[in-house]
Formats: C-alpha cells, sequence, structure tokens
C-alpha cells in the first residue's frame, strides 16, 4: 500500500514529506540532547554510560532530584509495605530537601510510597549511586556514603524503633542497609569494579 501511494504522489510532495521527517528527526535529537545535558548538568557528571542509565531508568532533570531517595523508599519497601511512619519520615525528609508538596516531583515520590517501584529501578538507581560516588574525592565519597546511610536509617528506626531492632522485620532493613553500605564503600567498589 505504502507503495502505492508512493507512485501516486509527485516528487514535489515525495521531498517535502521527507523535509519534515527529517526536521521532526532533528527536533527529537535536540530535545534528547538538551534532556541530557540538564541531567549531566544536575548530576555534574558527563560520563556517557551514566547518562545512558539514567535514560534508560527512566529519570529526567526534575525526577533526578529523587535520585538519594530511591534507596530510602527500598528501605520503606524492604519488608512488603510503607508504614505510615516510614511515609511520613520520608516525606518530612523530602520537604527538608526542598521538594514542594504540589510539585510533579513530590507526587512521583509519594506515588514510589504508594505502590513499590520495580526492582530493576531501585537497583538501577542504586549501580547509578555506586558510579557516581566513584567519581568523588575519597573524603566526599565517605561523607556522602555516611550522609545517605544515616538517612535509611531513620526511615528504618521509624518503624522499627517501636518494634526493637530484633525484630524480624528490623533485621531485614538493617541487613539491606549494610548492604547498600559495602556497595558503596570506597574500597568495595574499586573491587567491584575491577571483578565485573
Amino acid at each position: 500500500m505504502r507503495q502505492q501511494l508512493c507512485h501516486l504522489e509527485t516528487e514535489e510532495e515525495y521531498f517535502h514529506r521527507q523535509d519534515a521527517e527529517l526536521i521532526e528527526h532533528m527536533r527529537e535529537r535536540a530535545a534528547f540532547e538538551e534532556r541530557r545535558r540538564r541531567i549531566a548538568e544536575a548530576c555534574q557528571t558527563e560520563d556517557p554510560r551514566i547518562l545512558d542509565a539514567f535514560e534508560k531508568l527512566g529519570y529526567d532533570q526534575s525526577s533526578i532530584e529523587l535520585l538519594y531517595f530511591v534507596p530510602l523508599v527500598y528501605v520503606a519497601w524492604i519488608d512488603g509495605s510503607v508504614s505510615p511512619a516510614e511515609r511520613n519520615r520520608i516525606l518530612v525528609m523530602a520537604g527538608l530537601h526542598g521538594l514542594r508538596e504540589n510539585a510533579p516531583v513530590y507526587q512521583r515520590l509519594e506515588s514510589w510510597l504508594d505502590q513499590k517501584p520495580p526492582d530493576a529501578l531501585m537497583d538501577g538507581t542504586l549501580r547509578v549511586i555506586q558510579s557516581l560516588f566513584r567519581q568523588l574525592p575519597e573524603g566526599e565519597q565517605v561523607s556522602r556514603r555516611e550522609s545517605l546511610l544515616r538517612a535509611m536509617r531513620e526511615v528504618a528506626f521509624a518503624s522499627c524503633g517501636t518494634l526493637g531492632w530484633r525484630s524480624k522485620l528490623c533485621i531485614t532493613k538493617r541487613s539491606l542497609i549494610r548492604k547498600i553500605g559495602k556497595l558503596l564503600t570506597p574500597g568495595q567498589q574499586a573491587a567491584a569494579a575491577t571483578a565485573g
């Protein structure tokens, strides 16, 4: 059918259509490059592998603000549900980091607390965070790692503070925090890079 249409259109129509498709492709490419530039700027990296990972995980220049909230959401969901106390703690932290309640990025965070994000998003985000940490001087890696782990512990404590740290639920949360801590330890990152 397409061949029949091609025969029916004039040469001028054909070239006009080709030009329109080329212009549309150029617009899409420019929009992609602008999105990528904004993500690179927000994350302070030019590493194409990291930028590809962000694109694959569905991050854009606004949702990149949620990058360091994903481990908190992961801790909250590790037992299969998010308690009201965990939800409240994460949203308070979001407010302290300047996320406004009516902003789309805040609503996305709320949606992650209402419905568990895919494991691929959480695991992929942890790998991106690990890659970003690798680019930092070791002192800054340690500082950011400790800050992130402290926030994760706060979320876990929101529910475990009343249950006790030895409960099965809290042991699961502590285990995840230790696993992420190891992943983000500067020496472990180098070992993981040579092993991978």
